[in-house]
């Protein structure tokens, strides 16, 4: 009898364990499966950049709370901006964050025609808004709130990249502007005028423009008038091919006339070569770029330069290094030119110049702009001294072997962190 209790002991333990194995292996995996607790109850978001309208934005953006300091927020957006071929501007809306990190950065683009008025242009920028932030709210607790809504659209995007192009990807723009101020001892009038057309492709760039400004001004002193005439004009053609993902290369002809510089006609012809340190399909966020231009000046002077110049031709060279980042704790921006003549090299000038934004700590932030020019390049100068007038009036370039420039602010912000309420009154 004991041995038949000692069997049947011995098998309900065989069967019991492997069941209690299996449901404790079933439970494990049962709490693998469990996502983790989601810790965020309502998305904090900051946005800065470019023609953003942000009222707009807050009125219709509903499902985040809008914080006023980077720091404190989920999600960080910066909107950047390119011009495209056609004449329209490729709004690039750059998301970051740190809280987020199973999501990561992302980037949507909003791109607007040419013709695009704000309010066309602001909705486009507010519904990429809302389709970028749709991940980063997912992982909320108010992402079980949120819903999303399709809006047909009878004129689908594969209807108009079928359609044909009579311009063949040609744009012309063409501008002109007027500008008057009267007084008693005073009379201004400036007026411009401006002509450009574009071909971008993805594999090269053709732009030809041609500009004029005249610059009119009349003052009284002492019953006498002094009178100053002031004239610009300027024209380009330029021609850049893509030779490989950082490579490119081009060919700039150029006119140039003003009363201001001296030069009655200026002919440039200077073929180039470019190399951009990063791709250039992330030039919207960082920029490393190394070009060099030499080529013919022609150039005929209103008056007998100090060098007893009439008209000269010259073979000139140039240096340019250009360096941008745009990050969330804020942007960078530095330019170095240099150019020379090849006749003689001590006929130089060096231009280096800044702009810095960065964000210290929570509510704090710095801006800085510099800029110095070392000048030994002013062949142009008329042998004849500037006379008074003309030195009050502007109407000539003055000697000078240098310039500076700069200036430097400072932002402090404190208090509430969220920023939802849009109040227009008064």
């Amino acid at each position: 009898m004991k041995k038949r209790i000692d069997i049947i002991g011995f098998l309900l333990i065989g069967i019991i364990m492997p069941l209690q194995l299996l449901a404790g292996n079933h439970y494990l995996e049962t709490t693998k499966s469990i996502p983790s607790s989601k810790q965020i109850n309502r998305l904090k978001v900051y946005i800065e950049g470019s023609n953003v309208d942000f009222d707009y934005i807050r009125r219709n953006v509903r499902f985040v709370d809008f914080v006023n300091d980077p720091k404190v927020s989920d999600v960080h957006v910066i909107v950047t901006r390119n011009f495209t071929g056609g004449g329209g501007i490729n709004y690039m809306l750059n998301f970051y964050t740190k809280r987020l990190s199973q999501i990561g950065d992302i980037t949507l683009n909003c791109i607007s025609s040419p013709g695009d008025t704000d309010d066309v242009i602001r909705e486009c920028m507010t519904r990429a808004l809302k389709l970028g932030l749709m991940p980063y709210v997912n992982e909320t607790r108010d992402g079980d709130t949120v819903d999303i809504l399709y809006t047909k659209n009878d004129l689908r995007s594969d209807s108009i990249s079928t359609m044909e192009d009579p311009w063949s990807q040609w744009v012309f723009r063409v501008s002109a502007n007027g500008w008057f101020n009267l007084e008693e001892s005073i009379k201004k009038l400036n007026y411009s005028f401006n002509v450009r057309a574009d071909k971008v492709t993805e594999q090269y760039k053709i732009r030809a423009s041609y500009y004029m400004r005249d610059k009119i001004e009349e003052i009284e002193n002492d019953g006498e008038w002094l009178s100053s005439i002031n004239k610009h004009k300027s024209g380009r053609v330029q021609s850049v091919y893509s030779l490989s993902e950082r490579w490119s290369a081009g060919v700039f002809l150029s006119y140039f006339q003003s009363t201001f510089w001296n030069t009655r006609n200026s002919y440039d012809f200077k073929p180039a070569l470019e190399y951009n340190f990063f791709p250039w399909d992330i030039s919207d966020k960082k920029r490393f770029t190394v070009s060099y231009f030499a080529g013919l000046e022609m150039k005929d002077y209103y008056e007998t330069t100090i060098f007893n110049k009439d008209d000269e031709n010259l073979w000139e060279q140039n240096l340019k290094i250009n360096f941008e980042v745009i990050q969330p704790w804020g942007e960078i921006e530095t330019r170095l030119e240099g150019s020379t003549y090849f006749h003689d090299v001590s006929k130089n000038s060096v231009t280096l110049s800044s702009d810095l934004s960065i964000r210290i700590m929570q509510g704090l932030s710095v801006n800085f702009n510099f800029g110095a020019q070392n000048v030994h390049n002013q062949l142009y100068l008329p042998a004849e001294e500037v006379s008074l007038e003309d030195v009050l009036l502007g109407n000539k370039k003055l000697p000078s072997t240098f310039q500076l420039w700069g200036g430097m602010g400072i932002r402090v912000q404190f208090g509430s962190l969220y920023n939802n309420v849009v109040n227009n009154r008064l």
